[in-house]
């Protein structure tokens, strides 16, 4: 006898949402839906794909405005091996 049981998939398990009467160990079968909620590049209209276009070109803009190293604070990339390895 089978059932489908409600389940989440989380940090790579399956977790059911609802009690389960099975012993520790026991093997199951589990069906995936093979249905995705993601479109491809070619199944977008020309309007979601300009709005696709347009986010990543102010994110990468965004990007480009960001300092390479962060605060002094004794952490800086050019003594990054140094802080993690020690001294050579």
């Amino acid at each position: 006898m089978s059932r489908v049981i409600p389940a989440i998939f989380d940090a790579g398990v399956f977790r059911p949402l609802e009690p389960v009467d099975l012993a520790e160990g026991t093997q199951v079968h589990v069906q995936v839906p093979t249905t995705s909620n993601t479109k491809s590049i070619g199944e977008l209209s020309p309007e979601q794909l300009a709005r696709q276009q347009k986010a990543i070109k102010e994110l990468l803009e965004e990007i480009a405005t960001l300092p390479d190293e962060g605060p002094d604070d004794g952490f800086s990339g050019r003594d990054h091996d140094r802080i993690l390895y020690g001294a050579p």
